[in-house]
């Protein structure tokens, strides 16, 4: 009766809507608590996909401090795509890679692991996935670990299937590009780390070689990645290799503390056991079987093998890493889940339907309420929620007072707050702001170090006001300043966004990129002036709308350069 449960298509079929509909309903109980996007460094991948919606920046990008990504572009163009319908970058839009990876890693548990062990094994691997605290953070995380891991698996499945035909690699090569270009050629060991399964059969007395011609494949891998790496080179020049060469080799030989490789050798497993637990302890066993009692059908066994090499191989290679975060090891959770699903399936061989049903939606339910718990509590008790809330009110303050296209400088708050005003401007230095603040025309500078911005501005304190901050009944983490007493617009503005100074004349800002802006004029006076302050060339344009007139103009600014639009 069991066995035939699991053998019926409309099972399979069932077990596949059920997933989904786990997946999505965890995507929208994250979406609906409360935001922490200041946490897990996930303002720089909201200001890289911000960098490339509103200023086209695709080849490679930057934050809102200037600094270059130090990681592929993958994720951020595909939350971009998500982006460019609605015009602006959401939560959703920006989640939604990471949520879509998490839905199509469960999918290719089921599918695959249906082919392998059966429809039971696959089934309960799934959906231990989907039931750990791996698939609850990453559905809605803007970071490339998500992605990251459903391109690995991808690339290790097409390196298996590759090995058994003793051909296909250029497929394999591809996916190892995909995972490349998201987050680094790691990805390619990784995904290949279970083909030394290889040779364990070969010790074993039963090998299947993995032969087949690569060079294709290595062609296009080489096309793909290192043609994105070689036109993002000649935009951005060496910079480009000082981020994402020098530094992340150090970081792969010591971590800020000065750790050397392998001194945080236990922490990967310790994190493996508590980020996929309690499933972590059934994998476990899992592990232990493949090694103690492998399968007697000869492709049941290669691929357990190839399964518990893949997690080994990512084990040892994070072990010896200095640097160390749990999210680092997701990669290696889909062939846990695989094993332990089996296991899983075994214990329940012998339970009816009936049985089945009811405790799977139990437990299933039990679980999603202990995450929404456990997010529920972190958004009370974590700093970096209740900072993220707070920006949230800070900026609803400044929309609902000046609008999201306010002028204000940036210098050392979070991005978040730009996030939620859907603005990306370069921060400036500390020392710009005060020289702002020091002129003549009103100047709204938002700080985080309010102290280090009052020394600056020494005797000139006294006349800049505390317009607005977070938290308002305490010292506040942001404020904004401004050597005009409210928080209005008036007829002569100024600011200053990375290395342009703009100033402002008997108008109102409507739209800005980094090189772009667009006001709206009542007044036949009105007028914009953008100044280059930078060693660099930049092509700047500007166009100013009134009643009846329009007045617009483009120019390549050399430094200390203007280019001046006004009503003639």
């Amino acid at each position: 009766m069991t066995t035939d449960f699991w053998q019926r298509k409309s099972t399979a079929f069932t077990g596949c809507l059920f997933l989904g509909l786990v997946a999505v309903s965890l995507f929208v109980i994250r979406l609906a608590g409360p935001s922490n996007l200041m946490d897990d460094d996930q303002e720089r991948p909201a200001a890289y996909v911000m960098d490339v919606v509103q200023n086209g920046n695709w080849l490679c990008q930057r934050d809102a401090t200037g600094d270059i990504t130090s990681k592929p572009p993958l994720y951020t163009w595909l939350a971009a795509l998500a982006s460019l319908p609605f015009g602006r970058v959401t939560l959703p839009t920006l989640y939604l890679p990471s949520a879509i990876s998490t839905l199509a890693i469960a999918w290719l548990i089921l599918a695959v692991g249906r082919a392998r062990f059966g429809l039971a094994a696959a089934f309960w691997a799934a959906l231990t996935y989907l039931l750990s605290l791996v698939a609850i953070k990453q559905v809605a995380l803007a970071r490339t670990d998500g992605l990251f891991s459903l391109t690995i698996a991808i690339a290790a499945l097409l390196a298996y299937q590759a090995w058994q035909k003793q051909r296909g690699w250029t497929w394999f090569w591809l996916a190892a590009a995909a995972a490349t270009l998201t987050k680094g050629p790691l990805g390619v060991v990784l995904a290949a780390g279970g083909l030394l399964a290889a040779v364990w059969e070969w010790r074993s007395g039963r090998t299947v070689p993995v032969k087949g011609p690569h060079w294709l494949g290595i062609a296009l891998f080489l096309l793909i990645a290192g043609g994105w790496f070689a036109l993002a080179y000649h935009k951005m020049g060496q910079p480009l290799i000082n981020k994402m060469i020098r530094q992340e080799a150090v970081e792969a030989v010591s971590n800020t503390r000065g750790d050397l490789i392998g001194s945080e050798f236990y922490k990967p497993f310790l994190y493996f056991l508590a980020r996929f637990g309690p499933w972590s302890l059934i994998a476990c066993l899992g592990f232990w079987r493949v090694m103690r009692r492998p399968a007697v059908d000869p492709q049941e066994r290669r691929f357990e093998r190839f399964l518990l090499c893949w997690f080994l191989v990512g084990l040892v290679i994070f072990s010896m890493s200095p640097h160390q975060r749990g999210d680092l090891l997701w990669p290696l959770i889909p062939p846990a889940a695989w094993l332990g699903g089996r296991e899983i399936a075994r214990w329940l061989s012998g339970v009816k339907p009936a049985v089945i049903i009811p405790g799977t939606l139990a437990v299933t339910l039990g679980l999603v309420v202990v995450g929404i718990l456990y997010y529920r509590q972190a958004a009370q008790t974590n700093v970096y929620y209740k900072r993220t809330q707070g920006m949230q009110q800070l900026a609803a303050t400044i929309r609902d007072r000046v609008g999201e296209q306010f002028p204000l400088t940036h210098v050392d708050d979070p991005f978040a707050l730009q996030f939620d005003l859907g603005t990306m401007r370069q921060a400036v230095s500390t020392e710009r702001a005060a020289e702002l603040l020091r002129g003549n025309s009103a100047a709204f500078v938002v700080v985080g170090d309010w102290s280090k911005l009052k020394k600056l501005l020494g005797t000139a304190a006294t006349s800049v006001h505390e317009l607005a901050g977070w938290p308002a009944s305490e010292q506040p983490f942001v404020r904004i300043v401004s050597n005009h007493p409210r928080l209005e617009w008036t007829s002569d503005m100024v600011a200053a966004w990375g290395t342009l100074r703009l100033e402002i004349e008997k108008s109102r800002l409507t739209y800005a990129t980094e090189t772009e802006f667009s006001l709206r004029s009542e007044d036949p006076h009105g007028a914009v002036a953008v100044t280059n302050e930078s060693e660099m060339p930049r092509r700047v344009r500007a166009r100013i709308t009134g009643n009846g007139w329009t007045a617009s103009g483009e120019r390549l600014l050399a430094k200390g350069e203007t280019l001046r639009v006004e009503h003639e």
